[in-house]
């Protein structure tokens, strides 16, 4: 079910009236698009209700929903809003019937638009913990996610990679949004939390700043592990420095954020709303580091998923593709 946000806002997909006239034969302008985002606190959140903000007076009426990674490729396979939010390696095992989506038939009807960026998956435990590996977690008490978000699937995937059960050989003492894990950790009712955002996460820094932090890194091994469960794992860096106390790279698991769609939207809308993206690229490259280097050659390379024909036809007309 969705949840709604706390903002309705005007503009997501309107931006090319203010970047310049518009070219012969321009798509019709859609009446209004929904975005199905992630929780209050994540990258996902910060971005979507930004490029709203930056958009709020072009004449489109955008609303904002609250979701996460599993959530919204269900949502918007069944047509519930325009436009969402999604992580590949998800969007894999949902049209592949496999990871959370096991036993249940493939997802089918989703479309992509355009890739975001990458987003890097975070599991911080306090020091005075004494945990330093994932195979240590076992029997600990840990702050997740909701369970329908792929950061609890990334999760659950890279403790398997270690032998574990999965959450099953742990204590989930809360699941919530990056916010919620935080405060589970200051207030010592859990040693880790997880989340998969770009660094650096405004969560992590504040926990950071209350008690010292470690972030687990996941060997070759185990990756090679989780690349056998699910292929659109792709190796990832949080870099020294990121956050206090955290002085040497840590190796983890990364994976593509994408805007996707249905085949029920309308390839003007498709059209429509990449168009304004990459006609806005400089102002979204401001609103978030995880976008700061969004490009239009980028754009199109969206995994797993189809291009939505109207999306297609924009990147081929510009030369993207």
């Amino acid at each position: 079910m969705l949840k709604t946000a706390v903002m309705t806002i005007s503009g997501l997909a309107a931006a090319a009236l203010a970047l310049g006239a518009a070219p012969a034969g321009a798509q019709t302008k859609p009446s209004q698009i929904t975005v199905l985002s992630g929780s209050p606190g994540g990258t996902w959140y910060q971005i979507s209700a930004g490029m709203a903000k930056l958009m709020t007076d072009k004449g489109i009426n955008t609303r904002l929903e609250q979701g996460g990674g599993g959530a919204n490729v269900m949502n918007i396979a069944a047509a519930r809003a325009e436009a969402s939010f999604g992580l590949t390696m998800v969007n894999y095992d949902a049209v592949q019937g496999t990871g959370m989506f096991k036993g249940k038939p493939p997802v089918k009807g989703v479309m992509g638009l355009n890739v975001l960026f990458i987003q890097v998956a975070h599991t911080v435990v306090s020091v005075e913990s004494g945990v330093t590996g994932y195979d240590q977690l076992k029997g600990k008490r840990v702050a997740s996610q909701p369970v329908s978000n792929g950061s609890t699937q990334i999760f659950r995937d890279t403790l398997a990679a270690y032998g574990l059960n999965g959450e099953d050989d742990l204590v989930i003492v809360t699941r919530g949004g990056p916010e919620v894990g935080a405060n589970a950790v200051k207030d010592r009712q859990a040693v880790g939390f997880i989340l998969t955002v770009a660094p650096p996460a405004a969560a992590v820094m504040e926990v950071a700043q209350s008690l010292p932090i470690r972030l687990l890194p996941v060997t070759d091994a185990a990756f090679a592990r989780l690349s056998k469960m699910n292929p659109s794992y792709a190796r990832a860096v949080i870099p020294a420095g990121a956050y206090k106390g955290v002085d040497k790279d840590v190796p983890t698991v990364g994976d593509k954020t994408v805007l996707m769609t249905h085949q029920g939207v309308s390839a003007d809308t498709a059209y429509w709303i990449v168009r304004t993206i990459a006609e806005a690229l400089p102002e979204i490259n401001k609103i978030h580091p995880a976008v700061k280097d969004l490009s239009l050659k980028e754009m199109p390379k969206v995994p797993v998923l189809p291009l939505h024909p109207g999306a297609a036809k924009y990147y081929k007309e510009v030369g993207a593709m």
